[in-house]
């Protein structure tokens, strides 16, 4: 004989509901959290599960992600700077110039402020502008701390020290000049030769600090070198700095060079004098001191003057004359001087003349 299965009816949710406020309803969603805590696994166990899951993944995450927060922090974290400025000098009135700057070389500058926008900072296009639009001739002082940087630094940069903090300059009243140009040589030409220059302009314009341009009187260009030449020739040269601040227009000319034989002159003495055209005469006094002018080349050619000396008894009656002393020279080659000019020359009678 089987007896039948004893079932629990679950009880009808509009019959067996309890009344509304009774508190049975929290009670059993309470008795469900604790069914539900029951099949959980145990909190350390489930805790010791999810460290071990993907470990690798979770400490490689948690490093970068320490990395990131340090970076964050040490980078936005205050730090300071030093960039070497240079200074630059505006709005200077147009009969004054500056001659004198300190510092000339630029101004350590101590910037500070987050250290990845102080890398930014390029110093090799940032400057200290300097305003001298109310300077006076003479000394000037400035401090730097009212000078304008540009570019304008960041927001979040500002410059918290300046070495030196005054810059010292010098004023001077500017003067303009015309002024000749000499042309320097370097070297010496072809034996036998001198050098002719020719500079065109040979006047420029010099413009700068009165006190520098009182005491010149010309300006002159770099050397040109004609060591050995003796051919014309023709070219561009820079015309040589007059001094500090100041300015030559223009600053090149062109140079022509010329080479001309050189000129010498030489004394021959006591030459005999010969006599042409002539039979018997006494010549007195018989020789002479000749100076010969010429190329230098040609004359060092010349040795002697013997037979070149003479005077011309042509068609002299007998008695005593006076005739000037000549010279036979051939081109280019000429007679500057004769010592004695003239001669005395006597001729005999043609009884003399048979006599002798």
């Amino acid at each position: 004989m089987k007896l039948p299965a004893v079932r629990l009816r679950r009880p009808d949710a509009a019959t067996d509901a309890p009344p509304a406020g009774d508190g049975s309803g929290d009670r059993r969603r309470r008795r469900w959290y604790r069914r539900w805590l029951r099949r959980r696994r145990p909190l350390g166990r489930w805790l010791g599960d999810l460290v071990r899951h993907n470990a690798g993944l979770k400490i490689v995450s948690l490093l970068l992600a320490s990395f990131v927060w340090y970076s964050i922090n040490e980078l936005e974290r205050d730090a300071e700077r030093q960039v070497e400025m240079q200074v630059a000098i505006r709005k200077v009135p147009p009969d004054l110039m500056v001659t004198d700057l300190s510092p000339a070389t630029g101004v350590t500058v101590t910037l500070r402020g987050p250290r990845t926008i102080l890398d930014s900072v390029d110093a090799e296009k940032t400057r200290l502008m300097v305003d001298l639009s109310s300077a006076r001739p003479g000394r000037v002082s400035v401090d730097l701390n009212r000078a304008t940087l540009v570019p304008e630094l960041p927001r979040r940069l500002k410059p918290v020290r300046m070495s030196p903090r005054k810059l010292e300059a010098r004023l001077e009243p500017v003067a303009k000049r015309r002024l000749p140009v000499v042309t320097l040589l370097a070297g010496q030409p072809a034996i036998g030769y001198t050098a002719e220059i020719t500079a065109t302009p040979d006047h420029v314009e010099v413009m700068g600090p009165a006190s520098t341009l009182k005491s010149l009187t010309s300006v002159n260009t770099r050397r040109v070198d004609v060591s050995g030449q003796s051919v014309p020739f023709q070219r561009n040269v820079l015309v040589e700095p007059a001094g500090d601040f100041v300015a030559i227009v223009p600053d090149r000319v062109r140079v022509a060079v010329a080479f001309v034989e050189k000129v010498a002159s030489q004394a021959f003495e006591r030459v005999p004098i010969a006599l042409r055209n002539g039979r018997a005469a006494r010549i007195t006094p018989a020789e002479v001191t000749v100076t010969v002018k010429g190329p230098e080349l040609e004359l060092k050619k010349l040795e002697r003057l013997d037979g070149a000396v003479f005077v011309d008894a042509a068609g002299l009656a007998p008695g005593a004359h006076e005739l000037p002393v000549q010279v036979d020279l051939a081109a280019p080659l000429e007679v500057s001087k004769r010592d004695p000019e003239r001669v005395r020359v006597v001729v005999d009678a043609p009884d003399q003349q048979g006599g002798n």
